[in-house]
């Protein structure tokens, strides 16, 4: 049923465990009563077949819900139904896959080599770099998961929390459509609040005025926390207000090239690789969304309106627009 425990030996910097402090409630004190208690539930889980029980793993939910037990148990049994409710999109996440590979080396998603002025990683996507006559939904969210799975290993990051930046160039109606309503609404109830992550920055540049309406409408269906983390540019020097360009490809304004920050990501996806394909070894018995098993209330969720037939509604409005002709 379990993995191995392990005794925690902290080795952040003493400015990172600093930053734990304030904006986590991170001590020593608490951080090693919420490992046990956070293991203690587990065992305590009759439909928890196996699961990791290691520091690392247990404190990306722990930091993401200040230490909070209770809350950090929710989003752990979430987490875990998850991936074994959508092994689709949630397994399998090799960087040696076809199509994973490709829409890396294509830089649909990757990570920066730097870290921003905030000490944060930076993941950078180029939508138009996806191809939706050749690759799949599950392939979209297996390249995305496998990029914070592969974030998440290093504790720096779950402290430090990501900021991202979405370059929407060239997105059309033909990359919205691969979606189906369920497939919206899965999505938004799943990743918002299941995967252990600190989204702390959200900019999209170039952001083409026909997708605006879809945008807001999706941010809608978002917590007003990350709502408010969501920022739009229209140009290189407003996105470099925000994220500086020391921290940016060479195409972008900073000094290593698209390709180089490819390169440097892949060997960090090929190191990391191992321990993805382990999470796959993880197994919960007739997994429920939000802890039915477990005893933890599952909250009505904004999603549960069908909330995904009104997105995919407004994109095909969007769809006739587009294929209107000129007057």
């Amino acid at each position: 049923m379990l993995l191995t425990e392990d005794n925690y030996s902290c080795s952040l910097s003493r400015e990172t465990q600093e930053v734990a402090r304030t904006e986590l409630n991170e001590t020593n004190k608490l951080r090693k009563k919420g490992l046990a208690e956070v293991r203690k539930w587990i065992k305590s889980q009759s439909h928890i077949r196996r699961a990791r029980l290691d520091s690392n793993f247990i404190l990306r939910f722990l930091r993401m819900q200040k230490f909070e037990i209770k809350e950090s148990c929710e989003i752990l049994d979430k987490y875990l139904a998850m991936r074994c409710q959508y092994p689709s999109w949630f397994q399998n996440l090799d960087c040696r896959d076809q199509a994973l590979s490709d829409l890396v080396d294509r830089g649909y998603i990757y990570v920066l080599p730097d870290r921003d002025r905030h000490g944060r990683r930076v993941i950078f996507s180029q939508a138009a770099a996806f191809d939706p006559s050749k690759y799949s939904t599950s392939d979209m969210m297996r390249a995305h998961v496998m990029t914070f799975e592969t974030l998440l290993s290093d504790e720096e990051n779950q402290v430090r929390g990501f900021t991202y930046v979405f370059d929407e160039a060239g997105v059309s109606w033909s990359h919205l459509s691969i979606w189906t309503p369920s497939e919206v609404s899965k999505a938004f109830s799943c990743c918002e609040r299941a995967l252990p992550m600190r989204h702390r920055d959200i900019n999209f540049l170039n952001l083409p005025w026909t997708m605006s309406l879809i945008f807001q409408f999706a941010k809608s269906l978002l917590s007003e926390k990350i709502r408010n983390r969501f920022k739009t540019h229209s140009s290189l020097d407003s996105l470099q207000r925000s994220v500086a360009a020391a921290s940016l490809p060479a195409e972008y304004g900073g000094t290593r090239s698209v390709a180089e920050c490819i390169a440097s990501w892949k060997a960090e996806l090929e190191a990391a690789r191992p321990g993805l394909l382990e999470l796959d070894t993880m197994r919960v018995e007739h997994p429920s969304q939000g802890g039915e098993h477990s005893g933890l209330a599952r909250k009505k969720s904004r999603h549960d309106s069908g909330s995904g037939s009104q997105v995919l509604g407004m994109m095909g409005s969007m769809r006739k627009h587009e294929l209107q002709p000129e007057q």
